[in-house]
């Protein structure tokens, strides 16, 4: 019963969101889509805010889904670079989660720090999971960087995401995946390379 009440809240709010925008989708009007009374809504989520990010983690987790594919089955480096590649393209697309998460993002950093929490322990989880990817795909000694290299990924991501919801991004989709797919091809495998000649320079 509490997995088909929280389909149904997260399934209302989608159709709330799609009517009335973000700022429509008020408890009330949760609930009434849903058929519940707010009460109910609260016995499953504490704010709106949750509603909201619960929609956007399932939809945007792809480095996740990714890892989780990845351990199961036996990818190529050339297959799972293609995956990755595919999936940030459908990343770029998703328009309503990637206003979902600009707009939590700003309810974080104006303070709601519920929010500021979540993203916090989702940024931790996505670096992570592009650590393992990256590691799989080179088997290369991680550099001291590994980190800094991962959230550079990560920024580049969803500095375009940026773009596109502003709608001043200069390039089409496809032009700016291809060119993610190259750089996980040529371009990191070389700069890991470069970053551990440093390090061992350095010593």
């Amino acid at each position: 019963m509490a997995v088909d009440g929280k389909e149904r809240i997260v399934q209302a709010t989608k159709k709330v969101i799609a009517r009335s925008g973000i700022t429509g989708a008020t408890m009330r009007a949760i609930a009434q889509e849903a058929g519940l009374s707010t009460g109910a809504i609260y016995h499953y989520y504490k704010s709106k805010e949750e509603i909201l990010y619960e929609i956007m983690d399932t939809s945007l987790s792809e480095t996740v889904r990714v890892e989780e594919e990845r351990r199961i089955n036996n990818y190529t480096t050339e297959h799972l670079i293609d995956i990755i590649a595919e999936r940030i393209g459908d990343r770029f697309r998703k328009k309503e989660e990637n206003t979902l998460q600009f707009h939590l993002s700003k309810e974080g950093i104006l303070g709601d720090e519920a929010i500021k929490a979540k993203f916090h322990k989702k940024y931790e989880e996505w670096i992570r999971n592009t650590e393992d990817l990256l590691g799989v795909l080179y088997s290369k000694k991680s550099p001291k960087q590994m980190k800094a290299v991962c959230s550079l990924l990560i920024g580049a991501i969803d500095g375009v995401v940026m773009q596109l919801l502003l709608e001043s991004n200069q390039a089409e989709i496809e032009d700016i995946t291809e060119v993610y797919k190259e750089l996980l091809k040529v371009g990191i495998p070389n700069f890991l390379d470069h970053l551990n000649e440093l390090e061992k320079d350095s010593k």
